[in-house]
């Protein structure tokens, strides 16, 4: 059986040394070279385009003149690809299983009805991270923001109710960003990210089309990822927070409509002030940050009408 190639798309902002790692991942773990490696620049302003150059000839560099966010720059690497399997992969995640790519595509092959995949993600000290999950609500977001379920901790107590790692595969409503494989014919069938989304969110987005369209996303748990959660993206925190925060809330209008949307900003506005008391409390955190996105929040929902 012949292997489709895999185009792996990685979007990089100033991270060349988190970039070397996982240029270096992909080659290490994948002895057959049925892929091609697309680095998609936002205007970095450290060594990262010399650095690929140098040590990386044979991946395809574009540079962008600004930074245009992580679902504008993936669109981009898209059009330039040339494979029938797309792998979009955060910077800051390696590669780690051997064959990753070749025991992808064989999985791939023989589940037609896939059409997006993720991978089981580990943060760099073994510690289980979140592959995907369901598509976000109102309930979601008030276990998360209020009760506090989206800690690690918590995470690492849900992740034993998972399916285990010789487990062949299961259905999940979304899969994460960090690592996204998805056939290119979904994306004919579906369209490319968008582009509103200019960092978070845009993978739940565009696995909600994929679902309406009858195709279906699943992780693969045998296969792992290190993912340093948030390291290609931790220099500018608050305005990180606030994306995301929008975005979600832009997900559940579109989801449930108007008035969980309002619901959605009360429970971030709430959950915030949480976190702005317990980083007061604990005073090993900036609580300043906490302040300035409940304030953030409330200008959001205003400004959202």
């Amino acid at each position: 059986m012949n292997s489709s190639l895999i185009s792996i798309i990685i979007v990089n902002w100033n991270s060349s040394g988190l970039l070397r790692n996982c240029l270096n991942s992909i080659i290490e773990t994948n002895l057959d070279r049925n892929y091609e490696i697309i680095v998609v620049d936002n205007a970095s302003t450290d060594d990262s385009v010399k650095m690929v150059k140098s040590e990386f000839p044979d991946v395809v560099l574009i540079e962008n003149k600004e930074n245009l966010g992580f679902a504008k720059a993936n669109n981009i690497g898209i059009k330039a690809s040339n494979g029938d399997i797309i792998l979009l992969l955060n910077s800051d995640a390696e590669l780690k299983t051997p064959n990753t790519l070749k025991k992808v595509n064989q999985f791939l092959a023989k589940h037609s009805e896939i059409g997006i995949l993720g991978l089981n993600l580990i943060f760099p000290n073994g510690v289980p991270q979140s592959p995907g999950g369901k598509f976000i609500s109102t309930w979601q977001l008030f276990k998360q923001q209020i009760l506090l379920l989206n800690s690690p901790l918590a995470y690492q107590v849900k992740s034993k109710l998972q399916p285990a790692k010789n487990t062949q595969f299961y259905e999940i409503d979304y899969v994460t960003g960090a690592c996204f494989f998805v056939r290119k014919e979904v994306i004919r069938d579906v369209g490319l990210l968008n582009e509103s989304f200019f960092m978070y969110g845009e993978d739940m987005e565009f696995c909600y089309r994929a679902k309406q369209k009858g195709w279906r996303s699943a992780i693969l748990p045998s296969i792992e990822v290190v993912h340093s959660k948030g390291q290609s993206t931790k220099k500018n925190i608050e305005q990180i927070l606030s994306h995301s925060i929008n975005n979600n809330c832009l997900l559940i209008k579109r989801f449930y409509g108007n008035t969980s949307a309002f619901l959605a900003y009360l429970i971030y506005i709430l959950g915030t002030f949480i976190r702005f008391v317990l980083a007061f409390l604990r005073k090993n955190e900036k609580p300043m940050v906490y302040l300035k996105l409940m304030r953030n929040t409330i200008k959001l929902r205003k400004d959202s009408g």
